[in-house]
Formats: structure tokens, C-alpha cells, sequence
């Protein structure tokens, strides 16, 4: 038998021999690519912090006044800041599978403070005329706590990003303090009042997270929670709590991390009243009808670092 044999060129002996030194460097370079590419075998988080916020409260009223076939519109708001403070917070989240997960956390807010006014007028019309208002001096104090744990669901889950959706329970524990005292004048005695708000109770919540994994050390956690008022029962007015905060965190070991932040909530809430008031017979005024619209808004925020234990 006769017949003719050829070497490959040594131009095709190169390209194969290339494309096997691709293929041996792409299957050693896979492991660290997926490692890179953050995949973390994290069961337990835990996120201690130190939270720094500051409060503010807002109050208004708007509404209607009719005495004696007269009828006199009345708007008042006023804003109250309290300083800064440090508190401490705490988050825990266990991760049950690839997409779900359970998470709580807890933080809460207190500050005293006070607040003087000067004094002043205000004229209702005839018959009265003008009545001096008195200075008065004010302490309060703003206190403000929240638990909550909810289920969570990934609907995106890849090791660089996920978005997650959850449902569960928030507690808020409110109380506002306020101890008055004013002057006399030459229409209203001196006096003392204290008045007292407060709010308990709990409330089923809304719950979504976006975390960004950019390289394997960093983590970037974007979260956000709402509740309305009508659906639990610690209070009666209308209203929404919404919060969203986020944390920029740095793994300095495989199982230890520190974390910056900054964490922002509010509470807003809206009542109606109506009612008669009867002034004193020496006003000169006949009994006031009102009719009224109640605002009030507590917004807490501030920034936040701490520790993250990883297991």
C-alpha cells in the first residue's frame, strides 16, 4: 500500500497548542474569577453601630373657628429641632437559602431639650380686642424606639448584586414630653402644664434591600421600609412611617468588618377634631365651634459606624 503522510504545518501546531494554554488558563483562572466575582457561603451577619441622629417634630393645625355667625379661618405650624446624641443600634440577618432570608433589627432615639417664647398678642376681633400672650418657658423630651424581623425574598440574586422584597412586623414605641410654665399677664394667670403623647403598638411593614457587591471585600446595602397606620393597632390617627438608610461596609477579614452609614425615618400622621369651646364669661365671646385638621411629622436621621461580624 502505497499513500503519502504530512506533518500539520507548524502554523496549526502553534494555534492548537495556543488555544490549549487559553483553554488550561481559563479553567485556572475560573475559580478566582467566581471569587471576584463575590460569591460569599455567609449564613449569619451581625452589624453593631453607633447612630447619631438628630430629631425633628413639626406640628400644625388648620382649620375654621364660628362664634356668633362669624366664621374665622386659623393655620399654625411651628417645627421643633433637637440636638444630636449618640445611640447605639443593632441588625442581625440569617440567610436560609440562596433567595431567602430572615432579618431584624433594633434602634431607638431620645433627647431633651428646651424652648422659651417671649411673649406677644393676638387679637380674636370685637368684642375682645387684643390679648397679651405670655412668655413662656418649655422642657420636653422626645423619645422614639422601633424592633422589627422580617421574611425576605430575592427576586435578583447574582454575587455582584441582589434585590430583595420582604414582609413582616415593625413595633414603634413613641412618647413626646413636654413640661410648660408661663408668666402673667394682664389677661391670663401664670400657670404650669405638662402635656403627653405617646404611642405603642405594632403594625405588619413592607420590606426591600439592594445590595451591590463591586469587589469582594465591599458591600454596599441599600434598604427601605414603609407601614401605614391602618394596619396595626398603635395608633388611631392616618398616616405612614417610611425609612430608608444605607451602609458602606469593608471586610478588613474574612469574617470581620467595619461599616459607615446613614439611616433616615419619618412618622407622619393626620387627624380631624371638631368640637365647641366655651370661653370664660369675662372674654365677651359666646361658645366657638371649631373644626380642625391635625398635622404632625417626626422625622430622625443621622449617620451611623459600627462593626459586622460574618459567619
Amino acid at each position: 500500500m502505497t499513500g503519502t503522510f504530512s506533518w500539520p504545518s507548524r502554523r496549526h501546531g502553534i494555534h492548537r497548542a495556543a488555544l490549549a494554554v487559553a483553554l488550561a488558563a481559563l479553567a485556572a483562572i475560573a475559580p478566582a474569577a467566581a471569587q471576584d466575582g463575590n460569591e460569599r457561603d455567609d449564613r449569619f451577619t451581625l452589624r453593631l453601630s453607633a447612630f447619631n441622629p438628630g430629631a425633628e417634630l413639626r406640628l400644625g393645625a388648620e382649620g375654621e373657628a364660628t362664634s356668633g355667625g362669624m366664621t374665622m379661618p386659623f393655620a399654625e405650624a411651628g417645627t421643633l429641632d433637637t440636638g444630636d446624641e449618640w445611640r447605639s443600634r443593632g441588625s442581625i440577618a440569617f440567610r436560609i437559602s440562596d433567595r431567602q432570608s430572615i432579618g431584624a433589627s433594633y434602634y431607638d432615639y431620645e433627647n431633651d431639650d428646651g424652648w422659651s417664647f417671649g411673649g406677644g398678642s393676638f387679637d380674636p376681633g370685637p368684642p375682645q380686642g387684643p390679648v397679651d400672650l405670655p412668655a413662656t418657658d418649655a422642657r420636653g423630651r422626645i423619645s422614639f424606639a422601633m424592633a422589627s424581623a422580617h421574611y425576605e425574598y430575592a427576586l435578583v440574586a447574582t454575587p455582584a448584586l441582589e434585590w430583595g422584597l420582604g414582609l413582616g412586623a415593625t413595633h414603634l414605641d413613641l412618647e413626646a414630653v413636654a413640661d410648660i410654665a408661663w408668666g402673667p399677664t394682664s389677661d391670663i394667670d401664670a400657670g404650669t402644664a405638662r402635656l403627653r403623647e405617646t404611642l405603642d403598638g405594632w403594625s405588619p411593614a413592607l420590606h426591600t434591600r439592594l445590595t451591590w457587591r463591586p469587589v469582594d471585600r465591599w458591600r454596599v446595602d441599600f434598604e427601605g421600609q414603609y407601614l401605614d397606620a391602618g394596619w396595626g393597632d398603635f395608633i388611631d390617627e392616618d398616616g405612614h412611617f417610611e425609612r430608608a438608610g444605607v451602609v458602606v461596609e469593608y471586610l478588613v477579614s474574612e469574617r470581620f468588618g467595619i461599616h459607615v452609614g446613614y439611616d433616615w425615618f419619618r412618622l407622619k400622621l393626620r387627624d380631624s377634631v371638631a368640637g365647641t369651646f366655651a370661653p370664660p364669661p369675662e372674654a365677651g365671646v359666646g361658645p366657638v365651634d371649631y373644626a380642625a385638621d391635625l398635622r404632625s411629622e417626626l422625622k430622625v436621621h443621622g449617620p451611623l459606624a459600627g462593626l459586622t461580624l460574618r459567619f
